[in-house]
C-alpha cells in the first residue's frame, strides 16, 4: 500500500528532527584539522537546521547557545541537564584529549542521554584498559572518518556501535584550474612558473615525518604550509634544515588557501605514524579535490584510494625511489584524484547526520 502523503510528510519530519550538538571544537580561528572537521559539520549543520541547539565548552563561539565552564568529566549541573532534557538525537564532537579522558566523557554523557548519542572519533589512539572498559559500557555510537578506524574501533566495542562517515573536503571551495591559470596563481604567490610545485600541509615536526621533504630533488619547488597557531610547536632545527635545502616555508594566514593548491602541480604527504594526523588527512582530500597528483602513505582513510588515478603510494622511503615516484606522478596524464573524493563533501555528511 503506498504511503499516504500525510504519512509521509511525518515521517520526514520525524527523521529530520534537529539536534542536540555538543564541542569544545567551535572557533572563529580554525587552523587544526580536528577544529576544521568540527567547524566544517557544525557550522554547515546549524545552517542546514536552525534550530539545532549548540552547546560549547573551552573554546566559544557566536553560533553557541549556551557556552558552559565544565570539568575534565563534564560533571556540569547545566549541562547534564541539558542532555538529560533533550528530546533530540545528540552529536559530540570533542577536541581529542587523553583517550582515558575522553572515554570517561562519553560514558558520562551516555548515562544522561535519553536519545541517541553519537560522538566523533576523528584522531585514532591508542586506548587503554580502563578507557576500552568505559566505551564499552557507554551507549554511544562511535563516527569514524576511516575504514581504518571502523577497524579499529570495532575491536574496542561492537561493530553495530561503530559508524563509518566519509567526509573531509569542500568540493565547491576546492576546484581545478587550467594550466594558465595554474601559472598566474604561481606567479602571485610567488613561485617559479617553470618549475613544479610539490605541496605539504600540516605542522612543522617530526612526527609528521616532515624531513622526508628532504630527500625532494631540487628540480622541484617543495612547498609546506604550517600552522599559524602552533609555532611553539614547530621544530626550529627541523625548519633550519628545511629554509637550508630551498624549502619554502609558509606559516602567515592565507585567505585563500585554495590558491596554493591550484598552484601546485602534486601533493606530497608522508605521514606515517598514528596520532600525528586526523584518520582522514583533509589536505590530501583538498589537494585531490583540486585534481592534482597526490603522493601518499597508507595512513588512514588513505588506504581506500589504492588503484584511484592519480593517487601514488610510498613504498619505500629512499631517495631515489621517492623521487622517482615523483616524477612518474607529474608526467602521468591519468590523473582522476577530484573525482575519487567527490564522496567526501562536507554537505553530503551532513545531509547523513542530519535525516536519520
Amino acid at each position: 500500500m503506498p504511503v499516504q502523503p500525510a504519512k509521509a510528510a511525518r515521517k520526514l519530519s520525524q527523521r529530520n528532527k534537529p539536534m542536540l550538538i555538543i564541542s569544545n571544537c567551535l572557533t572563529d580561528i580554525v587552523d587544526e584539522g580536528c577544529l576544521k572537521v568540527c567547524n566544517s559539520i557544525i557550522r554547515r549543520i546549524k545552517k542546514k537546521h536552525p534550530e539545532t541547539s549548540i552547546i560549547t565548552y573551552e573554546r566559544d563561539s557566536e553560533l553557541s547557545d549556551m557556552h558552559l565552564q565544565v570539568n575534565k568529566l563534564l560533571l556540569n549541573k547545566k549541562l547534564l541537564s541539558a542532555v538529560r532534557k533533550s528530546q533530540d538525537s545528540i552529536l559530540y564532537l570533542p577536541f581529542p584529549a587523553k583517550t582515558i579522558a575522553t572515554a570517561m566523557r562519553i560514558f558520562v554523557l551516555s548515562l544522561f542521554a535519553r536519545k541517541k548519542l553519537s560522538v566523533f572519533m576523528i584522531l585514532k589512539a591508542p586506548f587503554g584498559k580502563a578507557a576500552k572498559m568505559f566505551l564499552r559500557l557507554s551507549k554511544a555510537e562511535l563516527v569514524v572518518l576511516s575504514k581504518d578506524a571502523e577497524s579499529f574501533y570495532s575491536d574496542i566495542v561492537p561493530r553495530s556501535k561503530v559508524r563509518y562517515l566519509k567526509t573531509g573536503v569542500d568540493v565547491n571551495k576546492f576546484t581545478p584550474v587550467d594550466e594558465n591559470t595554474k601559472n598566474n596563481l604561481k606567479e602571485k604567490l610567488g613561485l617559479n612558473p617553470q618549475k613544479p610545485v610539490i605541496l605539504h600541509v600540516g605542522h612543522l615536526k617530526q612526527g609528521r615525518n616532515v624531513p622526508q621533504l628532504l630527500k625532494i630533488s631540487s628540480k622541484y619547488q617543495v612547498v609546506l604550509i604550517t600552522s599559524t597557531l602552533t609555532k611553539d610547536e614547530q621544530d626550529s632545527d627541523l625548519r633550519r634544515q628545511l629554509e637550508e635545502k630551498n624549502v619554502r616555508i609558509i606559516d602567515s594566514y592565507l585567505p585563500a588557501i585554495e590558491e596554493i593548491y591550484q598552484a601546485s602541480d602534486l601533493y606530497f604527504f608522508p605521514v606515517v605514524q598514528m596520532g600525528n594526523c586526523i584518520d582522514v588527512p583533509l589536505s590530501c582530500m583538498e589537494a585531490a579535490a583540486c585534481n592534482i597528483p597526490v603522493i601518499t602513505t597508507d595512513f588512514g582513510e588513505m588506504s581506500e584510494f589504492r588503484g584511484k588515478q592519480g593517487f601514488s603510494f610510498i613504498d619505500s622511503f629512499d631517495e631515489e625511489s621517492l623521487n622517482e615516484l615523483i616524477a612518474e606522478a607529474l608526467s602521468s596524464d591519468r590523473v582522476r584524484t577530484r573525482e575519487a573524493v567527490l564522496d567526501y563533501h562536507w554537505d553530503n555528511a551532513v545531509k547523513i547526520l542530519t535525516t536519520d
